[in-house]
Protein backbone atom coordinates (compact mmCIF):
# COMPACT_ATOMS: atom_id res chain seq x y z
CA UNK A 1 0.00 0.00 0.00
CA UNK A 2 2.88 2.52 1.39
CA UNK A 3 4.70 1.51 -2.35
CA UNK A 4 1.43 2.55 -4.64
CA UNK A 5 1.17 6.03 -2.17
CA UNK A 6 4.79 6.44 -3.15
CA UNK A 7 4.68 6.13 -6.80
CA UNK A 8 1.26 8.63 -6.96
CA UNK A 9 2.83 11.05 -5.36
CA UNK A 10 5.69 10.57 -7.84
CA UNK A 11 3.09 10.73 -10.78
CA UNK A 12 1.24 13.75 -9.45
CA UNK A 13 4.83 15.49 -8.45
CA UNK A 14 5.65 14.97 -12.40
CA UNK A 15 2.26 15.76 -13.70
CA UNK A 16 2.41 18.99 -11.63
CA UNK A 17 5.42 20.37 -13.05
CA UNK A 18 4.09 19.50 -16.45
CA UNK A 19 1.46 21.71 -15.87
CA UNK A 20 4.18 24.26 -14.69
CA UNK A 21 6.25 24.21 -17.91
CA UNK A 22 3.21 23.99 -20.35
CA UNK A 23 1.55 27.22 -18.15
CA UNK A 24 4.89 29.44 -17.58
CA UNK A 25 7.48 28.39 -20.47
CA UNK A 26 9.50 31.74 -20.32
CA UNK A 27 10.33 30.79 -16.36
CA UNK A 28 10.68 27.58 -16.87
CA UNK A 29 13.36 28.27 -20.16
CA UNK A 30 15.20 30.95 -17.82
CA UNK A 31 15.37 28.24 -15.46
CA UNK A 32 16.75 25.98 -17.93
CA UNK A 33 19.08 28.41 -19.39
CA UNK A 34 20.46 29.83 -16.02
CA UNK A 35 21.67 25.68 -14.83
CA UNK A 36 22.60 24.95 -18.07
CA UNK A 37 24.57 27.89 -18.18
CA UNK A 38 26.19 27.05 -14.45
CA UNK A 39 26.77 23.79 -15.39
CA UNK A 40 28.71 24.29 -18.74
CA UNK A 41 30.66 26.28 -15.95
CA UNK A 42 32.09 23.45 -14.12
CA UNK A 43 35.85 23.04 -14.84
CA UNK A 44 36.32 19.54 -15.96
CA UNK A 45 39.09 20.26 -18.10
CA UNK A 46 41.59 21.05 -15.18
CA UNK A 47 41.57 17.12 -14.19
CA UNK A 48 43.25 16.89 -17.89
CA UNK A 49 45.85 19.38 -17.90
CA UNK A 50 48.84 16.71 -17.47
CA UNK A 51 47.53 15.32 -20.52
CA UNK A 52 46.02 18.47 -23.12
CA UNK A 53 47.99 21.52 -21.30
CA UNK A 54 46.92 24.40 -20.14
CA UNK A 55 45.40 25.55 -23.96
CA UNK A 56 43.09 22.21 -23.71
CA UNK A 57 41.93 22.85 -20.33
CA UNK A 58 39.12 25.18 -21.78
CA UNK A 59 38.47 23.22 -24.42
CA UNK A 60 37.89 20.04 -22.68
CA UNK A 61 35.93 21.86 -19.88
CA UNK A 62 33.64 23.14 -22.76
CA UNK A 63 33.59 19.35 -24.85
CA UNK A 64 32.58 17.55 -21.51
CA UNK A 65 30.52 19.87 -19.99
CA UNK A 66 28.08 20.62 -23.10
CA UNK A 67 27.91 17.12 -23.67
CA UNK A 68 26.93 16.00 -20.12
CA UNK A 69 23.94 18.85 -19.98
CA UNK A 70 22.84 18.23 -23.30
CA UNK A 71 21.99 14.46 -22.31
CA UNK A 72 20.98 15.86 -18.84
CA UNK A 73 17.89 17.70 -21.29
CA UNK A 74 17.69 14.68 -23.35
CA UNK A 75 16.75 13.12 -20.25
CA UNK A 76 14.15 16.08 -19.12
CA UNK A 77 12.83 16.03 -22.46
CA UNK A 78 11.64 12.47 -22.04
CA UNK A 79 10.23 13.33 -18.79
CA UNK A 80 8.15 15.98 -19.53
CA UNK A 81 6.75 13.85 -22.56
CA UNK A 82 7.76 16.56 -25.32
CA UNK A 83 10.88 14.04 -27.04
CA UNK A 84 8.39 13.52 -29.40
CA UNK A 85 8.19 16.96 -30.30
CA UNK A 86 12.56 18.04 -30.04
CA UNK A 87 13.13 16.87 -33.53
CA UNK A 88 15.00 13.83 -33.15
CA UNK A 89 13.33 11.87 -36.09
CA UNK A 90 15.40 9.75 -38.66
CA UNK A 91 16.55 10.80 -41.78
CA UNK A 92 13.74 9.73 -44.10
CA UNK A 93 11.43 12.21 -41.71
CA UNK A 94 13.20 15.01 -42.54
CA UNK A 95 11.57 17.80 -44.83
CA UNK A 96 13.49 20.73 -46.73
CA UNK A 97 17.13 20.56 -45.53
CA UNK A 98 18.37 22.60 -48.28
CA UNK A 99 16.47 25.60 -46.17
CA UNK A 100 19.89 25.84 -44.14
CA UNK A 101 21.79 26.91 -46.88
CA UNK A 102 22.79 30.17 -45.70
CA UNK A 103 24.60 29.26 -42.79
CA UNK A 104 27.27 27.52 -44.91
CA UNK A 105 27.55 31.37 -46.06
CA UNK A 106 28.33 32.02 -42.85
CA UNK A 107 30.62 29.41 -41.90
CA UNK A 108 32.93 30.28 -45.00
CA UNK A 109 32.63 34.12 -43.89
CA UNK A 110 34.06 32.96 -40.42
CA UNK A 111 36.59 31.58 -42.64
CA UNK A 112 37.95 35.10 -43.50
CA UNK A 113 41.37 35.10 -40.67
CA UNK A 114 42.30 31.76 -42.09
CA UNK A 115 41.94 32.80 -45.68
CA UNK A 116 43.54 35.83 -45.59
CA UNK A 117 46.59 34.26 -43.57
CA UNK A 118 46.14 36.37 -40.32
CA UNK A 119 45.88 32.83 -38.87
CA UNK A 120 47.22 29.92 -38.84
CA UNK A 121 46.31 26.64 -37.32
CA UNK A 122 48.47 24.99 -35.33
CA UNK A 123 48.92 21.16 -37.07
CA UNK A 124 51.91 20.28 -34.24
CA UNK A 125 48.96 18.75 -31.93
CA UNK A 126 46.54 16.83 -33.77
CA UNK A 127 45.08 15.38 -30.51
CA UNK A 128 44.03 18.83 -29.73
CA UNK A 129 42.31 19.60 -33.19
CA UNK A 130 40.30 16.38 -32.31
CA UNK A 131 38.94 17.65 -29.10
CA UNK A 132 38.76 21.19 -31.22
CA UNK A 133 35.90 19.50 -33.51
CA UNK A 134 34.68 17.12 -30.89
CA UNK A 135 33.94 20.21 -28.32
CA UNK A 136 31.92 22.11 -31.49
CA UNK A 137 29.75 19.25 -31.89
CA UNK A 138 29.00 19.28 -28.20
CA UNK A 139 28.74 22.87 -28.37
CA UNK A 140 25.91 22.83 -30.91
CA UNK A 141 24.45 19.56 -29.39
CA UNK A 142 23.85 21.77 -26.16
CA UNK A 143 22.76 24.51 -27.26
CA UNK A 144 20.17 23.05 -30.55
CA UNK A 145 18.33 20.58 -27.31
CA UNK A 146 18.39 23.84 -25.26
CA UNK A 147 17.29 26.25 -27.40
CA UNK A 148 15.38 24.50 -29.89
CA UNK A 149 13.98 21.17 -28.53
CA UNK A 150 13.15 22.51 -25.05
CA UNK A 151 12.55 26.61 -25.12
CA UNK A 152 11.20 26.65 -28.36
CA UNK A 153 9.29 23.14 -27.99
CA UNK A 154 7.51 24.43 -24.46
CA UNK A 155 6.78 27.97 -25.69
CA UNK A 156 4.94 26.16 -29.01
CA UNK A 157 2.93 23.86 -26.02
CA UNK A 158 1.78 27.35 -25.03
CA UNK A 159 1.55 29.31 -27.83
CA UNK A 160 1.56 27.51 -30.98
CA UNK A 161 -1.95 27.30 -31.69
CA UNK A 162 -2.17 30.27 -33.75
CA UNK A 163 0.05 31.52 -36.39
CA UNK A 164 0.83 34.85 -34.50
CA UNK A 165 1.97 32.47 -31.64
CA UNK A 166 4.54 30.49 -34.02
CA UNK A 167 5.88 34.06 -34.35
CA UNK A 168 5.83 34.78 -30.54
CA UNK A 169 6.99 31.54 -29.54
CA UNK A 170 10.04 31.75 -31.97
CA UNK A 171 10.84 35.07 -31.20
CA UNK A 172 10.62 34.71 -27.41
CA UNK A 173 12.32 31.70 -28.08
CA UNK A 174 15.52 33.45 -30.13
CA UNK A 175 15.67 36.52 -27.15
CA UNK A 176 16.51 33.76 -24.52
CA UNK A 177 18.91 31.89 -26.90
CA UNK A 178 20.91 35.37 -27.35
CA UNK A 179 20.43 36.22 -23.65
CA UNK A 180 21.87 32.84 -22.66
CA UNK A 181 25.14 34.14 -24.13
CA UNK A 182 25.87 36.53 -21.62
CA UNK A 183 27.45 33.59 -19.63
CA UNK A 184 30.36 34.45 -21.68
CA UNK A 185 30.66 37.91 -19.91
CA UNK A 186 29.90 36.79 -16.84
CA UNK A 187 33.08 34.43 -16.94
CA UNK A 188 35.05 36.88 -18.74
CA UNK A 189 35.74 35.37 -21.49
CA UNK A 190 34.38 38.32 -23.84
CA UNK A 191 34.36 42.22 -23.26
CA UNK A 192 31.34 44.30 -23.14
CA UNK A 193 30.77 45.08 -26.63
CA UNK A 194 31.75 41.96 -28.11
CA UNK A 195 28.97 40.23 -25.61
CA UNK A 196 26.11 42.69 -26.71
CA UNK A 197 26.89 41.83 -30.34
CA UNK A 198 27.34 37.90 -29.83
CA UNK A 199 23.44 38.20 -27.82
CA UNK A 200 22.38 39.99 -30.67
CA UNK A 201 23.53 37.86 -33.75
CA UNK A 202 22.33 34.81 -31.91
CA UNK A 203 19.20 36.10 -31.53
CA UNK A 204 19.46 36.37 -35.02
CA UNK A 205 20.64 33.04 -35.96
CA UNK A 206 18.54 31.57 -32.97
CA UNK A 207 15.27 33.22 -35.41
CA UNK A 208 16.71 31.18 -38.17
CA UNK A 209 17.64 28.23 -36.46
CA UNK A 210 14.10 27.97 -35.33
CA UNK A 211 12.47 28.08 -38.72
CA UNK A 212 15.08 25.49 -40.34
CA UNK A 213 13.87 23.37 -37.42
CA UNK A 214 10.50 23.44 -38.18
CA UNK A 215 10.74 23.31 -41.72
CA UNK A 216 12.81 20.48 -41.48
CA UNK A 217 11.13 18.19 -38.79
CA UNK A 218 14.91 17.47 -37.60
CA UNK A 219 16.91 19.04 -35.03
CA UNK A 220 19.73 17.04 -37.03
CA UNK A 221 20.45 19.57 -39.71
CA UNK A 222 20.53 22.57 -37.59
CA UNK A 223 22.73 21.06 -35.02
CA UNK A 224 25.07 20.06 -37.47
CA UNK A 225 25.53 23.62 -38.76
CA UNK A 226 25.46 25.59 -35.53
CA UNK A 227 28.44 23.91 -34.87
CA UNK A 228 30.18 24.07 -38.18
CA UNK A 229 29.64 27.98 -37.45
CA UNK A 230 31.08 28.12 -34.49
CA UNK A 231 34.01 26.11 -35.37
CA UNK A 232 35.08 28.04 -38.27
CA UNK A 233 34.82 30.90 -35.63
CA UNK A 234 36.36 30.00 -33.15
CA UNK A 235 40.03 28.93 -34.53
CA UNK A 236 41.74 30.79 -32.64
CA UNK A 237 41.35 28.51 -29.99
CA UNK A 238 43.65 26.37 -32.22
CA UNK A 239 45.90 28.68 -33.91
CA UNK A 240 49.70 29.06 -34.06
CA UNK A 241 50.43 31.15 -30.32
CA UNK A 242 46.71 30.32 -28.75
CA UNK A 243 44.07 32.29 -28.66
CA UNK A 244 45.54 34.55 -26.58
CA UNK A 245 47.32 35.97 -29.61
CA UNK A 246 44.33 36.57 -31.49
CA UNK A 247 41.84 39.15 -31.48
CA UNK A 248 38.52 38.71 -29.94
CA UNK A 249 35.84 39.18 -32.44
CA UNK A 250 33.39 42.04 -32.54
CA UNK A 251 36.04 44.23 -30.33
CA UNK A 252 35.58 47.51 -32.69
CA UNK A 253 32.05 49.65 -33.57
CA UNK A 254 33.27 49.04 -36.96
CA UNK A 255 33.53 45.54 -36.05
CA UNK A 256 30.61 45.42 -34.73
CA UNK A 257 28.28 46.88 -37.23
CA UNK A 258 29.76 44.69 -40.10
CA UNK A 259 28.59 41.89 -38.30
CA UNK A 260 25.12 43.11 -37.74
CA UNK A 261 24.68 44.37 -41.24
CA UNK A 262 25.69 40.80 -42.08
CA UNK A 263 23.10 39.55 -39.49
CA UNK A 264 19.74 41.44 -41.30
CA UNK A 265 19.39 39.45 -44.14
CA UNK A 266 19.57 36.25 -41.72
CA UNK A 267 17.01 37.27 -39.29
CA UNK A 268 14.79 38.24 -42.80
CA UNK A 269 15.58 34.79 -44.15
CA UNK A 270 14.65 33.44 -40.99
CA UNK A 271 11.18 35.39 -40.81
CA UNK A 272 10.51 34.49 -44.33
CA UNK A 273 10.46 30.64 -44.41
CA UNK A 274 8.73 30.90 -41.16
CA UNK A 275 5.83 32.19 -42.93
CA UNK A 276 5.20 27.82 -44.00
CA UNK A 277 4.54 26.59 -40.80
CA UNK A 278 1.60 26.64 -40.00
CA UNK A 279 -0.35 26.07 -36.57
CA UNK A 280 -2.84 23.24 -35.82
CA UNK A 281 -5.35 23.08 -33.34
CA UNK A 282 -5.61 20.62 -30.42
CA UNK A 283 -2.46 18.91 -29.78
CA UNK A 284 0.53 20.92 -30.81
CA UNK A 285 2.46 20.05 -33.98
CA UNK A 286 3.97 22.44 -36.90
CA UNK A 287 2.74 21.42 -40.52
CA UNK A 288 4.17 22.73 -43.65
CA UNK A 289 2.70 22.47 -46.99
CA UNK A 290 5.32 19.85 -47.10
CA UNK A 291 3.98 17.40 -44.26
CA UNK A 292 4.61 17.74 -40.87
CA UNK A 293 7.39 19.35 -38.91
CA UNK A 294 7.15 19.03 -35.45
Amino acid sequence: MSMSVSQNENVDRIEGWKQFVYDRPVIFSLLVILISGLLTEVPFGRIFIPWVGQSGDELVTVLIGHTLTGLLLVWLLLKLDLFQHAGFTPLKQWRAVGLVWPFVIFTLLNLDSLISGSLVIDTSRPGLLVIYIFRNLAIGFLEEVMARSVVLVVMLQKWGNSRRGVYRAVLVASVLFGISHIFNFLAGRTPVLASLTQMTYSFVFGVAFCACFLRNNSIWPVMVMHALVDMAGGLRHISVGGASQVPIANNTMAQVINTLIISVPLLLYGLFILRKVNPVKGEVKIETVTGMVA
